[in-house]
């Protein structure tokens, strides 16, 4: 109970710290929220007007207060550009990015712990080998290219989809699921090609070891050895990863998602991006940095239940 709680408050002062640095670096970036609403026609009394009704003539500490009680209760703010809730625009979105993710990671578990667990059995061999040679290959392309490829080979050359195309949930959860299994895909070959290969390492470290020996002696065939006693153990320093991967593969989602025309978070973040829309940049910023510091807390509470020994 301690190690969690330390580890929470840990968790609840880095999400503060990356409030802070978010809110004053916006507001330190050249330029006028009011005008950025109003556009530079607009006369010097509306602006004044805007400006009051902002707050924006408050001091900076409690502008970033007011800021953050309002996130914190779920208000975003309005966007400049579509005057309309930050939450309202990004809620759709965010719910195909996150699944997209979670679709991701899922296949990074799927591929990597049974390919990692027959390396480690025929460690090696003709087949092992061939493995860990193609997975250098493919620890080196990078998500948007993978996913390039995944269009041209399973998309235009195949025709198992149609790129471009997206189906919403709200039509078909077939189709909405379907529309995000190859961009998923993409994400995750690089993420799994990697943890194979520390999986790997982590099995064969520990089938060194002397508990494996006596796990054998008790007739034990190298299966149950594997599946029974050495993979817990294995997974412990492979856990870093999968949380690491888990926030890469949220970030990596935005990229992704320009080649295949999916409508999340990367889409309207690159375009507030190009418009100046600060409250959207942020809100998705924010967003994605409490995913990621969740992430990395759950992977700690994980870690200490495997191995009690960690305080």
């Amino acid at each position: 109970m301690k190690y969690a709680l330390k580890k929470l408050a840990g968790m609840l002062l880095a999400l503060l710290g990356v409030s802070l640095i978010l809110f004053l670096a916006f507001d330190l970036i050249p330029g006028d929220p009011a005008t950025a609403k109003l556009g530079t026609n607009a006369t010097p009394e509306r602006l004044d007007a805007l400006r009051e009704e902002m707050g924006l003539n408050d001091p900076i500490f409690i502008r970033y207060i007011r800021w953050l009680t309002d996130f914190i209760r779920g208000d975003f703010g309005e966007s400049y550009s579509y005057s309309m809730p930050v939450r309202e625009m990004i809620g759709e979105k965010l719910l195909i990015s996150i699944t997209m993710t979670i679709m991701a990671f899922i296949m990074v578990l799927l591929i990597s712990i049974p390919v990692g667990l027959f390396c480690a059995r025929h460690k090696g061999g003709k087949i092992d080998t061939s493995i860990c040679a193609v997975g250098q290959i493919l620890m080196s392309i990078p998500p948007f290219f993978s996913g390039i490829l995944i269009t041209l080979l399973f998309g235009i050359v195949l025709g198992l989809f149609t790129p471009g195309e997206f189906i919403s949930y709200d039509k078909s959860i077939s189709g909405f699921i379907g529309s995000l299994f190859f961009p998923a895909l993409s994400i995750a070959i690089p993420k799994a090609a990697m943890a194979v290969k520390l999986l790997r390492s982590s099995l064969i470290t520990e089938l060194s070891l002397d508990y494996p020996r006596t796990a054998y002696s008790r007739g034990n065939s190298d299966w149950q050895v594997l599946l029974h006693h050495v993979l817990k153990n294995a997974l412990i320093p492979v856990l870093t990863f999968f949380g690491m991967a888990l926030a890469d593969i949220l970030t990596g989602s935005i990229i992704v998602e320009q080649v295949f025309g999916i409508p999340g978070l990367g889409r309207i973040l690159l375009t507030s991006i190009m418009n100046r829309d600060y409250p959207v940049v942020q809100a998705i910023i924010m967003l994605l940095a409490a995913v990621v510091i969740v992430v990395n807390f759950t992977v700690d509470i994980i870690y200490r239940k495997l191995d009690p020994r960690i305080t």
